[in-house]
C-alpha cells in the first residue's frame, strides 16, 4: 500500500549560478557520502546535483515531513545501482523517521526535458508481518523494511 507520493520540479538553469557562488560547500551541505562518490564519476555535474535536488524534494514530500521534523537534506537520497536505477536511500537519522512513520520501501524516478528536471517519489507503508496484523497473538508493531539493496535488469 502506497505511504505517500511526492513530486518536484526544478529548473536546471538555477544550480550553475549556485555552484559557482557556493562551489564544494553546496556539494558537501547537498549530498550524502554515496551520492558525492557517484557524483565524482559523472560527466555532467551539474545535472546530477540538479536531479539529486528534485529527488530530495520528492522523498521528503512523499515522507509528508519536508525538511523538518528530523530530517535534514543529507538524510534522504539517491543511489544509481549497478544498473542505473535510481533507489531512495536514507542516513542513520533518516532511516529512524522512516520507520517510525512506518515507511517501508521507496522507489524515484527522475528525467529533464526542455531544462526541466522532475523527480516523482513513491513511499510504500512498510509491510506488516503475520504477528504483527494480529494473527498467532502478535503484538500489533509493525516492522519496516530494510532499504533496498541492488535490483534487477
Amino acid at each position: 500500500m502506497i505511504f505517500g507520493i511526492g513530486v518536484d520540479v526544478l529548473e536546471a538553469r538555477r544550480i550553475p549560478p549556485i555552484l559557482e557562488r557556493y562551489g564544494e560547500r553546496f556539494t558537501d551541505h547537498l549530498l550524502m557520502p554515496q551520492e558525492r562518490a557517484q557524483l565524482a564519476l559523472t560527466r555532467r555535474p551539474e545535472r546530477f546535483i540538479a536531479m539529486r535536488f528534485a529527488a530530495k524534494e520528492a522523498i521528503v514530500k512523499a515522507l509528508g515531513t519536508g525538511f523538518a521534523h528530523g530530517v535534514w537534506i543529507r538524510d534522504v537520497g539517491v543511489h544509481q545501482n549497478a544498473y542505473g536505477r535510481p533507489e531512495v536511500i536514507f542516513s542513520p537519522r533518516g532511516e529512524r523517521v522512516r520507520a517510525a512513520l512506518g515507511v517501508g520501501e521507496g522507489h524515484v524516478t527522475l528525467t529533464d526535458e526542455a531544462g526541466l528536471i522532475v523527480a516523482v517519489a513513491v513511499l510504500m507503508k512498510a509491510p506488516v508481518s503475520c504477528a504483527a496484523d494480529g494473527a498467532n497473538g502478535g503484538t500489533g508493531v509493525q516492522r519496516a523494511a530494510p532499504p533496498a539493496q541492488g535490483g534487477s535488469p
